[in-house]
């Protein structure tokens, strides 16, 4: 719940932080998914040992995101394409208008969906972190609301429609818990373009904060001749130095004559 809060309204902001969190646990999820999907792995590895494989994994992997920037963002725009898969893959299900009769076709569409908006998030930063940040961290809370409240059903019935499976009908409360996902996507959006997310830009990892008001033409030039005549004066060049002291000096000579 907490990642997704933080996705949905400050990620623009803490990018790495956030993204090492959600990479990690999106890490340990898809290991051991894969650890349990092999037939036996329960009997040959205990359940201790399935879980510490799992966090190992998902610490290197949010390590890795949070020192290079851009696998962060690549795996955040990767999350968001396959979850937009998804949902679109249950909607067209759903009203009738094409039903996959393979779930490989599935697959393939999602990984289109997924590649296409991970690369797209690398081409357009901050625009698409935004976008990304907001409709996973919205449907991070939407499925921490469908756990607690009614024990995964509306994740159940998105599965299925993946695994092309008959699934009963959801009911109104169900549907109202789904429709928490696109309600808080757009609120995160709209919060962390005109909020949270005005003024900042992650082009670089540790890239510094320019000043606020920029130096003009004119001052850079004043400020080279600046060190130019302070490095002529060190050097004891006459013509740069202030014409007060010459006089000075020009009066100590005449006094002592």
């Amino acid at each position: 719940m907490f990642p997704g809060i933080g996705l949905l309204f400050w990620d623009i902001v803490s990018l790495r932080p956030l993204c090492f969190s959600t990479d990690s646990c999106f890490g340990s999820l898809i290991v051991i998914l894969i650890i349990l999907a092999e037939e036996g792995s329960e009997e040959s590895i205990p359940r201790w040992g399935i879980t510490l494989i799992g966090l190992g994994a998902g610490f290197l992997l949010g390590t890795i995101t949070l020192l290079i920037q851009y696998v962060g963002i690549f795996i955040l725009g990767f999350i968001a394409g396959v979850l937009a898969g998804i949902a679109s893959l249950s909607a067209l299900q759903y009203s009738l208008i094409y039903i996959p009769t393979s779930p490989w076709i599935c697959v393939v569409v999602l990984l289109l969906f997924a590649v296409s908006s991970s690369l797209a998030n690398l081409c357009f930063q901050k625009s698409l972190t935004i976008v990304c940040s907001s409709f996973y961290g919205a449907a991070i809370i939407s499925a921490t609301l469908d756990y607690f409240i009614e024990h995964s059903v509306m994740l159940f019935w998105l599965w299925d429609k993946i695994k092309i499976t008959v699934s009963p009908e959801p009911s109104w409360y169900s549907w109202l818990l789904l429709a928490t996902w696109p309600s808080l996507f757009i609120l995160g959006f709209i919060t962390q373009i005109l909020v949270t997310g005005k003024g900042t830009y992650h082009e670089r990892p540790f890239e510094r904060k320019s000043r606020s008001n920029p130096e003009t033409r004119e001052e850079r030039k004043q400020r080279k001749y600046r060190y130019l005549y302070q490095v002529r004066t060190c050097h004891g060049d006459v013509i740069s130095q202030p014409v007060a002291k010459k006089y000075v000096h020009q009066v100590n000579d005449e006094s002592f004559a």
